[in-house]
């Protein structure tokens, strides 16, 4: 049993990996993982977003020079979607600002929104709104890998690896003999499935970091890559957001606590 798996390359075709090490290795046959699956994976990570009294969502518009630009925002955070309600449109608009409310729906959701848009050549743009805390980690940890100057632009997404053969930490799926890799929508989750792991296996702890890539280029890689680990990805929530999806069923944990250790290397 693999407990380690290499997806450099295929998140390097993907275009999205920010730090060193994950780069393109030729050019993979395009083979897209079944809609099904993707959907699944994007399931259970909510985000969150504004409509009004029909569920129909508020379609913001700006211009642009001498064009108009229609957007529709998705928050990975629902404090952030609170936030811009209140204190931007609240002030804009009052009154219609009063017939609105944040709303949740799943990343799968927003994803089959964005791919029906594609088909139809809609104009309004479908916009993920990143938490601000974890874009100011992710460029933290861009100027320390040697990027001085640049900006995190995305969504990024945190998972704990390994450096010299370019490898991901896996954890087991609860009541299973699979094993999976965490992409976290927090820094802070996988800088602790990393310490734990670092506690139970001191001798490999100078062989790991925390890599930051972007969500967009996860997602284009799950519809284009033929790599057979793209399925083992699987998308962490962030702790405010297992919080919420507990709260609707308090009884249901939207996944199991990531266990500190994976099995040894074959």
């Amino acid at each position: 049993m693999k407990s380690f798996i290499r997806l450099g390359a295929t998140l390097g075709i993907a275009g999205s990996v920010f730090l060193a090490g994950l780069s393109g290795i030729g050019n993979l046959e395009a083979m897209a993982l079944p809609q099904d699956q993707i959907v699944k994976k994007l399931q259970e990570v909510p985000v969150f977003t504004l409509t009004n009294p029909k569920g129909e969502f508020v379609v913001l518009s700006r211009k642009n020079e001498s064009k108009t630009i229609s957007q529709v925002g998705f928050f990975i955070s629902k404090l952030d979607a609170q936030k811009f309600l209140d204190n931007r449109l609240k002030k804009e608009n009052p009154q219609l600002a009063s017939t609105l409310q944040v709303r949740p729906l799943s990343l799968a959701d927003y994803y089959k929104i964005v791919q029906e848009s594609k088909k139809k050549s809609d104009s309004v743009i479908y916009t993920l709104v990143p938490t601000q805390q974890q874009v100011a980690s992710a460029t933290s940890m861009l100027n320390q890998s040697g990027k001085k100057g640049e900006q995190f632009n995305g969504i990024p997404l945190f998972v704990p690896k390994f450096k010299k053969d370019n490898s991901y930490l896996t954890i087991p799926v609860p009541k299973s003999n699979e094993r999976y890799i965490p992409f976290f929508f927090e820094k802070e989750q996988a800088v602790a499935l990393l310490d734990e792991f670092k506690k139970a296996v001191p001798k490999e702890a100078a062989n790991t970091e925390i890599q930051v890539v972007d969500l967009y280029g996860v997602m284009e890689a799950l519809n284009s890559s033929n790599d057979p680990g793209i399925n083992k990805i699987v998308l962490y929530p962030s702790r405010e957001s297992i919080n919420f999806i507990r709260s609707l069923a308090p009884n249901q944990s939207p996944a199991a606590r990531p266990a500190a250790a994976p099995a040894p290397k074959k």
